[in-house]
């Protein structure tokens, strides 16, 4: 089942790329590119749901229970009942890929933030996203120590570690000087899902 998570991230990342000038890089194929992205879950059963006191205790996997409030904002509360589940998504998600030789650099970041619920009548559920799109210049590549040196748009240098196995991949093909289009993207989302 697709969650509020997946359909927010397609419109938030399609939403970020047009802002930059398009869905992808014009560059040739020939060009490094690199894609990354992870979803963790994290699933609870629904013990009590107070519609007067909007207080919904949850029991996780682990058999722990907590309670938490509902604020106005929580659409749907009557549709919450003891036995439905909830799930909360975590998504982060990186591409990045080398722009043509003699590239103009953006001094611009795109950053698009979005929200998104379930419609009225249907089981609560939101999400939050975040997406930045800007390019950065290679400064230095440490291959051995799995780092990354970058000029991001506003003239700082960062260093980056590289944590996987597709990025420290990715970094040798790169070289000094080489201009990166970069689109970070963070979403998460919680939903109440019908007993099973």
């Amino acid at each position: 089942m697709k969650t509020t998570v997946y359909s927010l991230l397609s419109a938030t990342l399609l939403a970020a790329a047009a802002a930059h000038g398009g869905a992808e890089p014009a560059s040739p194929p020939s060009q490094p590119s690199m894609q990354r992205e992870a979803l963790e879950e994290a699933h609870a059963t629904v013990v009590s749901a107070d519609p007067a006191t909007r207080i919904i205790t949850l029991k996780g996997e682990d058999g722990r229970t907590g309670a938490f409030t509902a604020g106005p904002e929580v659409r749907n509360f009557a549709q919450i009942h003891a036995g439905d589940k909830v799930v909360v998504s975590y998504y982060r998600g990186i591409t990045a890929q080398v722009l043509p030789a003699g590239s103009a650099v953006s001094k611009e970041v795109d950053q698009l933030d979005a929200t998104a619920r379930n419609p009225a009548g249907g089981k609560p559920g939101a999400g939050v996203m975040s997406a930045i799109r800007g390019t950065v210049v290679v400064q230095k590549i440490d291959i051995p120590g799995s780092t990354l040196t970058v000029l991001k748009p506003d003239g700082t240098s960062r260093v980056v570690p590289i944590e996987s196995d597709q990025g420290r991949e990715f970094i040798k093909k790169l070289k000094k000087g080489d201009k990166v289009d970069v689109v970070y993207a963070e979403a998460l989302a919680v939903e109440v899902r019908p007993e099973t």
